[in-house]
């Protein structure tokens, strides 16, 4: 019985690590076989399996914001080696990840939304203003590629419609604006800022974390 019972527990742990491998990668795998040499000299092959693992949105699909919950508040002064960023505003070409369908001298951003969290201002700010081209700012990665992957099933959307040209001049970017912000725009270039609720930072501690002081 104590065998039995041990065989019924191991059984249960493989279809449960199994349910979860088919869960996380939707049970696709790439199958392997490489060939090896035993001590014997013999020459002998392994099969390995290969977890694929798939996105949870696709571009294209609309995201969910479920699957992308983060925390509301982030250090601006900790992590800024993460961030990818140019030595000078005329280093970036806005056209090739950000705003393809625009012209050069259209694609530089004039309206900003800073800490843009889900994009909802930075996506309504395309529609009212459509001659200006709209960028939202976020630290959070997670939270940056819910924006750019509801931007880009918007604009598909609106081209499937017949409308070639609305949400073309709204993007997303992640980086740290609070150090970075002067790398990516040229002095007397933008129009607006947006500055929605930002953390106040109550302690005195934490007030070089403000992005606004007044």
């Amino acid at each position: 019985m104590a065998d039995a019972a041990a065989n019924t527990s191991g059984n249960t742990k493989s279809e449960t690590s199994e349910k979860k491998r088919k869960f996380v990668d939707g049970g696709d795998t790439n199958v392997s076989t490489m060939a090896t040499n035993d001590p014997g000299g013999k020459a002998t092959s392994k099969t390995s399996e290969v977890a694929v693992a798939t996105p949870i949105t696709c571009d294209g699909e609309m995201p969910q914001k479920r699957f992308y919950r983060s925390r509301a508040h982030c250090n601006p002064l900790s992590h800024n080696d993460t961030f990818d960023y140019p030595t000078r505003p005329s280093d970036i070409d806005w056209t090739k990840e950000h705003y393809p369908n625009l012209t050069k001298e259209r694609s530089c951003p004039t309206v900003l939304d800073i800490g843009c969290g889900y994009g909802g201002l930075t996506i309504t700010l395309a529609e009212l203003l459509p001659k200006e081209t709209i960028l939202g700012m976020e630290i959070r990665a997670k939270v940056t590629e819910y924006v750019r992957l509801r931007i880009v099933a918007l604009r598909q959307q609106q081209m499937q419609e017949g409308n070639q040209q609305l949400y073309q001049n709204t993007s997303v970017l992640r980086t740290n604006s609070m150090k970075f912000l002067p790398n990516f725009f040229p002095k007397a270039s933008l129009n607006k800022l947006f500055f929605c609720f930002p953390d106040p930072h109550f302690k005195r501690k934490n007030h070089p974390r403000r992005i606004i002081s007044t």
